[in-house]
């Protein structure tokens, strides 16, 4: 069990279809409404299933809730939630993710806009036809299950790349404590 970042209630899980064959269990809030989305969780969901997972509260998920200035922290690592900036998602869809676990926290209200904007993205880019034209072959391909909708622009955001400096410091930080374990081990200290 987890507890929701937002009002530190236990958070109950809701399962939802996948893109083909798949369920997913998210884990939402029943007093603020907000879902928690593990690493690979909110990508392959189907668009159809916000409307069963939001509605949790019609009233309660009319308006949407901007992100409280206070920090959040991740329900499952504990590590510090930080507000997701992607250039391409519009301004009223509010996510924050975890750095450590990828796990992404969507306020109520954000899991309908962002499956509503993944789906009229999705036709205007690969338009009516062409979508009904793949699904035969999504459906009879299995190993295309696992793919489908995981590529593009809904590929899972990426980590930060550690920078060169970093890595350059670690290894000779490594290097320099062999040495001095191995001078020690000379000398007999």
């Amino acid at each position: 069990m987890i507890r929701c970042p937002q009002c530190a209630r236990v958070m109950n899980e809701v399962a939802a279809q996948a893109n083909p064959g798949q369920l997913i269990v998210l884990d939402q809030c029943s007093k603020c409404g907000g879902v928690w989305c593990d690493k690979w969780e909110l990508f392959p969901v189907d668009a159809g299933e916000a409307e069963k997972i939001d509605p949790l509260d019609k009233e309660l998920l009319k308006d949407r809730t901007e992100l409280t200035n206070r920090q959040l922290y991740c329900p499952r690592c504990t590590a510090e939630l930080h507000v997701f900036a992607d250039p391409i998602l519009p301004k009223d869809i509010q996510l924050q993710r975890c750095r450590r676990c990828d796990g992404i926290w969507l306020n109520r209200g954000q899991f309908r806009r962002y499956k509503s904007y993944q789906k009229q993205t999705r036709a205007r880019k690969l338009g009516a036809e062409t979508i009904i034209v793949k699904l035969p072959a999504v459906y009879q391909n299995p190993k295309a299950w696992v793919v489908t909708g995981t590529k593009g622009i809904y590929a899972y955001p990426r980590g930060e790349v550690e920078s060169e400096d970093i890595v350059k410091k670690s290894i000779g930080t490594v290097v320099k404590l062999i040495l001095q374990y191995l001078l020690r081990l000379v000398i007999g200290i």
